[in-house]
């Protein structure tokens, strides 16, 4: 923190709290982002592309919900009959409110389906939205907690092939304390800062 609060130049107990406390929200928020969703960036459960996921709803969810949704139906339960060895009837589950549970589930699984497909259609996997989601959060925490610092993109260095500023060193340093990822962000941060002239 005392690092990110020296490249913004901002001094003081209170005014390095008040930044700390709201960079720790977002901290906080996109790691959980991270922990569950299928994506690039370290500490997701998994690299499945938007493709896999869709196989593996298609193959593991729907398609075995649809299976036992037909096996609880009214007229195949004389199936699942025990005689002659029937168990005390409070073992025997509630066929109707399992098929609720598992419609439920389905509706889910054809929600999921459809996200995934629409995101995949736009080619948008969720590593650089996630990305582009935890940029504009750091740039809305600089809004409000350093309202004297000029969004820019810095200057381009062509020895390094990137922008430098206290603008993009301060995303930086803190998208690499959140994601532990060391990127440019250029286009990102150019993004960021474009939006903040057109206000």
């Amino acid at each position: 923190m005392q690092e990110i609060a020296d490249i913004a130049g901002v001094a003081g107990k209170g005014a390095i709290a008040d930044l700390q406390t709201r960079l720790k929200a977002v901290g906080t928020e996109y790691r959980r982002v991270i922990s569950i969703t299928p994506c690039d960036l370290p500490g997701a459960p998994s690299g499945d592309t938007l493709s896999q996921r869709l196989a593996w709803v298609d193959a593991q969810l729907l398609n075995p919900v649809e299976r036992l949704l037909e096996a609880l139906e009214p007229e195949n339960r004389h199936m699942l009959s025990l005689w002659p060895e029937e168990p005390n009837a409070d073992l025997i589950p509630d066929y109707d409110e399992i098929a609720e549970q598992l419609e439920n589930l389905q509706l889910l699984g054809k929600n999921l389906a459809i996200i995934i497909a629409k995101y995949r259609f736009h080619d948008l996997p969720p590593g650089p939205l996630i990305r582009y989601r935890i940029v504009a959060a750091i740039a809305e925490v600089l809004d409000d907690a350093l309202p004297d610092l000029r969004p820019s993109r810095g200057t381009y260095d062509v020895s390094t092939k990137q922008f430098h500023g206290v603008y993009p060193a301060l995303i930086r340093r803190i998208f690499l304390e959140i994601t532990g990822l060391h990127e440019q962000l250029d286009r990102l941060i150019k993004e960021q800062v474009d939006e903040r002239r057109q206000r």
